[in-house]
């Protein structure tokens, strides 16, 4: 009886397990949207991990069991539930949801749906960031949006742009936006570059492939809530997260680029060289040297410290969820050589981001990055020692090596063949970011945040110059630690006070602690070059050690309030403390408060055929600027070893206090139109603004007389003013066929303009008020911030062959003398913007960027070098089109002439046009077809080549010079270049796979 029953169960359990197989079965089909097949589309049974994702031509196919739900999901589209029938086909169409992120911008600790957005944000995601071979993180943004423009200070690699947000918002104080990673404010203070290297980049540690988004804020509605550090902007950077309910999804990406300088200048050969000062030997007067002196072999120097660098990358991620967990893990490696000789990087990054949904009231989570990178540096372009420097510079006779084939010494002009060859320069940066943080959902309409996030960088420069350049060798070691950590607490209530009455509001408060510890050494004179350490040299030169700290509290309040999405208003407040400050003014109270009207929603328009989007908005508020060192405020003494005192130790006055020094406030106002027509297939968004910058950190002028050799000391004194245009179109060309195109045209007019200085400003010979900036531009009262200051330089006489300047009655004149400077340019521009396209053809895809700057002007320092008439340094070669009879049209003097010697002092000789227009970027790409890899675990494949900077078109007068580049990250002097390494024409080839 017994094993009667077995056997009856184990049939019953087999036709059980038969039936149960039976139901089970391949559910194929397509997912679409308004355009056409969406790819990466996450199709899950629902209450189980079985999932897929749709590929490029928007099918998909998934094991399910009749009476199973298919759940549908893609980020900003709503999701969608389809219950398993008896039919094997389920295609499906999803549709826009403005509560899905897509349409969901990143705002100061929250996120804002687009249509209840009344602050200007922008945002960039990273569809635009995924194939762009960027030098910085920043390069993202360069011509892709309104009122923010980008400038490289240099192709050097691991440089800083230059990054403004309407504007110049400061002169002295930094006029960096603030940046925010995945809601952590970062250390930006430039911890090197005293090594004589390019100012480097402060978020040069974070990886493109990890960001998921960059998010511009550039009014006071949006920057008030960050209110002591907003006034420049902020830009808040939000990294990859992975989906709920997928599988785990791994990407993995390769890349190769070649790279090489956009431009340079053209210089004479040993040959010619040698002719021009034949022909016109009153070049080699008074120094020092004969005809029979200058070489005819001639070694090419610029072809010896450039070549074509390669890089690589390669960068792998997991990212998937459950129904309440989240992850995405990444990994990625860099190794760059770049354009010059010695100069190249080595970087390896990893992220952990995780959340995950406790139980149902509390959710948990941490966001995590972590980087470290070498990079061989080069010597900063104001240096003998730089190689692109030198290389324009030297005389094209001079070798680098000597009859033996042994490195030499060749002067004044380093052997930057040697340096390269021979010296160290190392940068080792080590940097970890991030936060955990912890969601709890006190009761319905309230939650609470409470957020610890850290920022800690340290770096080891280390510097070692052999004998052949410097006498005895020098070395020197410098260590560096700053770290910033961040505890901030927030309550968010979000109600619905009515049918049609939305309420939400913020209060939080945040504590944030900086702390930056230094030592350097240095010695000179080693015995032998294979000494390294600074132990090891004769003369231990310098010890230097600084330890400072910094401290910011904030309370913070934002309240936003909507009638049926149609009638908008939002203010917001914050009150910060810093030490910063002086004791009188250590508070601020930063505010905004503003409206808006979507005019599309009211009944007179909801059923128009053209109109899909029409808001008028308008702002107000106040923001500040804390981007001054620690304890500047106080009276500072210094400690040490004086030699001026025979070597005796003692204490010297360093700096005299300000107890009211407080922060910079920019009160800015804001009107906004958006306007949707035919769908959203045009669209367009127009902002006036205006932003005016008072209580300016000058550094005002003291009498050492008086003061024991204190110069200096900051003050509050001064105004300024932004006032200007953003322009954006964005065009759905073509949406329905299977050619698909859209473009988006960007401008920005913007004018700056100091308004007012302070008593102790300087004066110049027609009576303007003005802060120094450099030796050739200044913030002039009445006008702009970056006001070239300079001598007018008329040309060469065709008559006489005299070099003619105008002097300060509009005179000619063939005296050169400072005291006729003046007023003459601008380093900032009339108005820039960016002109974008991306098209797509089936598989194929191609996109392309061209940025522009109009009406700025550049002083090119280093043309007071090469285009001087006299012997010191190698000529271009327009300098050999001399003055030599009546009616020459020349570019030199005529050599009898006593301006052939003056010919090259700083004037508008110098000055020149930066208007031009390139064309930054074009991708092609190809997404294979999933049909050819439906037997295999790859889910996705797309291979594509990027170029950039292929063509920019210019001034005929900037032959052979980067217009796109600056000597200086310092708001106080832009558009100046003295041979700065151009920006590099790169060619990169990319693999993409996902499983």
């Amino acid at each position: 009886m017994r094993s009667k029953f077995k056997w009856i169960f184990t049939l019953l359990l087999a036709l059980t397990m038969q039936f149960s197989f039976a139901q089970e079965k391949a559910i194929t089909g397509v997912v679409t949207d308004a355009n056409g097949p969406l790819p990466g589309v996450n199709v899950v049974v629902k209450g189980t991990q079985r999932g897929v994702s749709s590929g490029f031509d928007g099918k998909y196919s998934i094991k399910a069991k009749e009476g199973e739900t298919l759940v549908f999901s893609f980020m900003g589209m709503r999701e969608v539930s389809k219950v398993v029938g008896a039919s094997n086909v389920m295609n499906t169409v999803m549709q826009s949801d403005a509560k899905q992120f897509g349409d969901v911008v990143i705002v100061g600790f929250a996120k804002q749906e687009k249509k209840k957005m009344i602050q200007s944000v922008v945002t960039v995601g990273s569809d635009k960031i995924k194939d762009v071979p960027v030098a910085s993180v920043q390069d993202v943004l360069q011509g892709q949006t309104s009122g923010v423009q980008v400038v490289s200070s240099s192709g050097v690699i691991g440089s800083a742009p230059v990054v403004k947000v309407r504007g110049v918002a400061s002169i002295t104080a930094g006029a960096r936006p603030l940046y925010v990673v995945d809601g952590v404010p970062l250390n930006d203070v430039n911890l090197t570059s005293a090594q004589g290297g390019q100012a480097l980049n402060p978020i040069a540690d974070l990886n493109p492939a990890d960001i998921e988004s960059m998010s511009v804020l550039k009014d006071a509605a949006a920057t008030s809530i960050y209110g002591s550090r907003g006034s420049n902007g902020v830009i808040l950077i939000t990294t990859k997260m992975g989906k709920r309910n997928q599988d785990a999804k791994v990407a993995v990406g390769f890349t190769t680029s070649f790279t090489n300088y956009t431009d340079a200048m053209k210089m004479m050969n040993a040959s010619q060289y040698k002719e021009y000062n034949a022909k016109f030997p009153q070049a080699l007067t008074n120094s020092g040297v004969s005809i029979d002196d200058i070489g005819e072999t001639n070694f090419d120097w610029l072809n010896a410290v450039s070549r074509t660098g390669v890089s690589m990358g390669s960068d792998v991620s997991v990212s998937g969820g459950s129904e309440k967990t989240t992850y995405f893990l990444g990994g990625s490696y860099a190794k760059q050589s770049g354009f010059i000789v010695g100069n190249g990087l080595e970087k390896s990054a990893g992220r952990l981001n995780i959340n995950t949904e406790a139980n149902s009231w509390l959710k948990v989570g941490m966001n995590l990055g972590v980087t470290t990178s070498k990079i061989d540096r080069v010597a900063s372009e104001n240096s003998v020692n730089a190689p692109f420097t030198s290389a324009f510079l030297q005389e094209p006779y001079v070798t680098p090596y000597d009859s033996n084939g042994n490195f030499q010494r060749t002067g004044f002009i380093a052997n930057v063949v040697a340096i390269e060859a021979l010296d160290i320069n190392d940068l080792i940066t080590n940097r970890i970011t991030g936060n955990v943080f912890a969601d709890f959902k006190l009761f319905k309409p309230l939650t609470y945040r409470v957020e610890i996030g850290l920022d800690r960088s340290s770096i080891e420069e280390f510097r070692r110059e052999k004998d052949i350049n410097q006498a005895g060798g020098s070395a020197s070691d410098y260590q560096a630690v700053q770290q910033k950590t961040v505890f901030t607490n927030t309550l968010n209530f979000n109600k619905k006070l009515a049918e049609k009455i939305n309420l939400n509001a913020l209060v939080g408060f945040t504590a944030e602690n900086t702390e930056v510890r230094d030592i350097s050494v240095a010695g000179t004179v080693f015995a032998s070059d294979d000494f390294l350490n600074v132990t090891s040299a004769v003369i231990k030169s310098t010890t230097d050690n600084t330890n400072a700290q910094s401290r910011l509290n904030g309370y913070f309040s934002r309240l936003n309030l909507d009638y049926d999405s149609k009638y908008l208003l939002e203010a917001s407040f914050r009150r910060d403390g810093s030490s910063r400050f002086g004791s009188n003014n250590r508070f601020g109270n930063f505010w905004a408060i503003g409206a808006a009207w979507n005019i599309a929603s009211e009944n007179f328009l909801k059923e128009s055929k053209y109109i899909s989007e029409l808001k008028l908005k308008a702002n107000m508020g106040v923001s500040g600027n804390d981007r001054i060192g620690d304890y500047v405020w106080r009276e500072r003494v210094n400690g040490g070893v004086y030699p001026n005192y025979n070597e005796t130790s003692g204490l010297a006055l360093y700096r005299f206090s300000n107890p009211n020094l407080k922060w910079e406030r920019s009160e800015s106002i804001d009107f906004g139109l958006n306007l949707g027509m035919f769908s959203d297939r045009v669209k367009i968004a127009v902002d006036v603004y205006r932003k005016v910058t008072s209580d300016l950190l000058l550094n005002k002028l003291l009498s050492t007389a008086d003061n024991d050799g204190v110069r200096t000391y900051l003050i509050n004194a001064g105004k300024m003013e932004n006032r200007g245009l953003d322009l954006d179109f964005n065009f759905d060309v073509l949406r329905d066929s299977k050619l698909k195109w859209t473009t988006n045209l960007n401008f920005n007019f913007n004018r700056n303009k100091i308004l007012e200085l302070n008593s102790d400003a300087s004066v110049d010979a027609q009576g303007n008020k003005f802060i120094g900036g450099s030796t050739y531009q200044r913030a002039i009262e009445g006008y702009s911030a970056n006001t070239f200051y300079l001598v007018p330089y008329l040309g060469v006489n065709k008559e006489t062959g005299h070099a003619e300047w105008l002097d300060i009655n509009d005179n000619p004149t063939t005296t050169y003398s400072t005291a006729n400077r003046r007023i003459v340019g601008d380093a900032n521009p009339d108005f820039t913007g960016g002109w974008s396209n991306n098209l797509k053809y089936g598989n194929f895809d191609l996109s392309t960027l061209v940025n522009f700057s109009y009406g700025n002007d550049i002083f090119v320092d280093g043309l007071r070098f090469v285009d001087r008439a006299t012997y010191s340094y190698n000529h271009r070669e327009v300098v050999g089109n001399v003055w030599q009879k009546s009616g020459d049209d020349a570019f030199t003097p005529n050599p009898t002439s006593p301006t052939f010697r003056t010919v090259q002092n700083a004037s508008t000789r110098q000055l020149k046009d930066g208007s031009f227009a390139r064309l930054k970027n074009v991708t092609f790409g190809y997404n294979f077809p999933m049909n050819k890899f439906s037997k295999s675990f790859i889910s996705s494949v797309r291979i594509y080549a990027t170029a950039q900077n292929l063509y920019t078109l210019k001034n005929k007068e900037l032959e052979g010079i980067d217009p796109e580049v600056s000597n200086s990250i310092s708001a106080g002097i832009q558009g100046e270049t003295f041979f700065t390494a151009p920006q590099t024409k790169t060619f990169l080839f990319g693999t993409r796979l996902t499983f």
